[in-house]
């Protein structure tokens, strides 16, 4: 009887660790990472840890580092769900820098254009910010669909192309007429129809509450809809849900919209937020984009755990801005212990397909084989 109770015991903590491996494979990358990026500080002459314990201060340790934190991983929170739907699904798409500076652009000039009350050029704002973001990410998909080019060269290319499109109108036709530095390249400042900030005494707008409450929205359309789980299958394998009945293309599309949307709006958040304005460089420069990739490879895809992952990314930023003002520590050894993090993040799905683990296929598939045939029991017969 002791024995059948140990064992209980033991097959529980293993169900349990089985159950948050994403989340004990995500903690111990950012304890490599920092055990790593603490060895090329004390390498450079510094106290290892004083720098970080001074770098987590940086970035949680007050309420004015907190909310510049806050306000920091707005932006990619949003570039993290634009990477997980579409990574998610299959569809290995890149284009969110595009998306969100083009949705950062068109959402400033739709503020500064239009008259009538700020909760109305707010929403007028967003929703033109997305939509551009959504037109732009389906133009992607087009010429990949089209002309059969990788979606991940498309849309990589395809960034560049916003940037200098949004580039050449700041710089020749939407610049601000009533700049006083005549060298600053940037739209007009928006006056009314901003995000109020949720905080008077610092920066942190309703944009962050609005990226909240769109990683609950989509953590039920992943996980509670027919579309959801359709998307999660052609992630898993594109040619088994294909098998089972699904349209890749029109699905392909859903995604790609979907994800235009999230960078979109989080150019908007950006502009209505934080700059007040479309200044030439500012997603770009920033690095939200692929920031927000990496928060959503920590977080497994998750839209809850892209949130968490975003905030604690950014704190980073913050908080190696503030060892390099404190201690004169060289901020980019943040950006060393984010490229750590990311490269044991990737090695991870890298030794689980090599080793036949990925996902865990074969069960899935056996459990959800009756489910995909179902909405199309015709297709078999007819291959």
């Amino acid at each position: 009887m002791p024995e059948k109770v140990f064992k209980g015991k033991r097959s529980k903590r293993s169900n349990i660790f089985k159950k948050y491996t994403a989340v004990w494979e995500a903690f111990l990358a950012i304890i490599v990472g920092f055990f790593i990026g603490g060895l090329v500080i004390n390498w450079s002459g510094f106290n290892a840890i004083a720098a970080i314990l001074r770098m987590l201060e940086g970035g949680f340790g007050s309420d004015y580092y907190l909310t510049t934190t806050l306000t920091r991983s707005i932006p990619i929170i949003f570039a993290g769900f634009a990477a997980a739907l579409a990574w998610g699904s299959g569809y290995p798409s890149l284009g969110a820098s595009g998306q969100m500076i083009l949705g950062a652009m068109i959402c400033s000039q739709i503020a500064i254009s239009i008259d009538g009350p700020a909760l109305v050029i707010i929403v007028l704002s967003i929703l033109g910010g997305m939509i551009a973001g959504m037109v732009y990410s389906f133009i992607s998909g087009w010429i990949s669909d089209r002309f059969q080019i990788y979606l991940l060269i498309i849309t990589l290319m395809m960034n560049y192309i916003a940037d200098n499109i949004a580039s050449y109108f700041t710089h020749y036709f939407i610049k601000d007429p009533f700049g006083l530095d005549s060298s600053a390249i940037q739209t007009q400042k928006i006056e009314v129809g901003y995000l109020p900030r949720i905080f008077s005494d610092f920066t942190t707008h309703y944009g962050f509450i609005i990226a909240l409450i769109l990683g609950g929205i989509l953590w039920f359309i992943k996980y509670r809809t027919v579309f959801g789980y359709r998307a999660r299958m052609g992630g898993l394998n594109a040619l088994f849900a294909e098998y089972g009945g699904l349209n890749s293309k029109k699905m392909m599309c859903g995604v790609l919209l979907l994800s235009g949307a999230m960078a979109g709006l989080g150019g908007a958040c950006e502009v209505l937020g934080t700059r007040f304005r479309y200044v030439n460089g500012m997603i770009s420069s920033s690095g939200y984009v692929w920031t927000g990739i990496i928060a959503s490879l920590i977080a497994n895809n998750h839209p809850i755990g892209i949130v968490f992952s975003s905030i604690f990314l950014a704190g980073l930023t913050t908080g190696g801005s503030a060892v390099e003002r404190s201690m004169s520590v060289p901020s980019e050894v943040s950006a060393i212990i984010q490229s750590i993090i990311t490269l044991l993040m990737t090695s991870k799905f890298i030794v689980s397909y090599r080793h036949g683990k990925f996902g865990t296929l074969k069960k899935i598939y056996s459990k959800t084989a009756k489910r995909l045939l179902s909405i199309n029991p015709g297709r078999v017969e007819n291959k």
